[in-house]
């Protein structure tokens, strides 16, 4: 269970394999695409090792209950957090970090989303794809909390599948560029 949930949230966290953050490196002005790739493996790497892991010590360190089994989220981060030497700034510092990341992953997603249904549908649909992304986000925020978090999950869980067969069948291009590239770098 401790696997399949840090699994999960490790990909919702930093969204490794779901295709997303590919749609914002291929935005990038760049003749190098393996060196934008190398940008998106060390975001990757910050998420999930410096920023969780840091995130689980601070809880882990803190002395604070874990009740196991029962759902842990943004309570057990702040508890953590306002019981070492963070005091109550612990608690307002958490809800800033969470203020920033909610509402850039709410807007990024929404991004993904009308891109993706434009390459589908074309433009026109990109007003109708908005208001309902809209309404969807407020039914989410009102939502009960384990429910969402099942939601989240099996979305994540589909859209890892086609994307995990893309990256699959453009491995021997991606490995054909990377060795250009060092072959390339390692002339100069």
């Amino acid at each position: 269970m401790s696997m399949k949930k840090g699994v999960s949230r490790g990909i919702f966290s930093n969204e490794a394999g779901l295709g997303t953050g590919s749609i914002a490196h291929a935005c990038a002005d760049t003749q190098k695409p393996v060196k934008q790739g190398f940008f998106g493996i060390f975001e990757v790497f910050v998420d999930t090792i410096v920023i969780c892991t840091m995130t689980a010590l601070v809880i882990l360190c803190s002395g604070v209950s874990i009740g196991y089994g029962e759902a842990a989220g943004a309570e057990l981060t702040i508890n953590g957090f306002t019981s070492t030497a963070f005091g109550s700034f612990g608690s307002i510092f958490i809800a800033i970090c969470m203020l920033f990341f909610a509402f850039s992953t709410i807007l990024g997603w929404g991004l993904y989303g009308t891109r993706c249904i434009e390459f589908l549908f074309g433009s026109k649909v990109n007003k109708p794809f908005m208001v309902l992304y809209s309404l969807v986000a407020i039914v989410g925020a009102t939502m009960d909390l384990g429910l969402m978090w099942s939601i989240a999950e099996t979305f994540n869980g589909l859209m890892a599948i086609p994307n995990l067969l893309a990256v699959f069948l453009l491995s021997g291009v991606v490995v054909k560029l990377v060795k250009e590239y060092f072959e390339n770098e390692g002339k100069k």
